[in-house]
């Protein structure tokens, strides 16, 4: 048999190889969904729209950091209300 390495292969690639789906039944984990808080509706489409980006993200590589945090963890932070954006100070660079 061959080995394939992950870094050779993408989501979208073992869709079509392999006829991989996506469970999205919600029983699929039943033991995380146990004593939550209740969510808002907006929340819901928030964390929807994080959902349908991340795996637009991990379909198609390259997966890189910085977009992850724009695409996934900027918005969930931004829910949770721990989203606080400063820039840094003007810096000069004199040549």
């Amino acid at each position: 048999s061959q080995t394939i390495r992950a870094t050779d292969l993408s989501l979208h690639d073992l869709e079509i190889q392999f006829g991989l789906q996506l469970a999205v039944d919600d029983q699929f984990f039943p033991e995380w969904q146990t004593e939550l808080p209740e969510i808002t509706d907006i929340d819901k489409q928030v964390m929807n729209q994080v959902k349908a980006s991340y795996f637009n993200l991990v379909k198609y590589p390259p997966l890189l950091e910085d977009t992850v945090k724009m695409a996934v963890l900027g918005p969930l932070l931004n829910i949770c209300g721990f989203l606080f954006v400063s820039s840094s100070d003007e810096i000069r660079i004199f040549c």
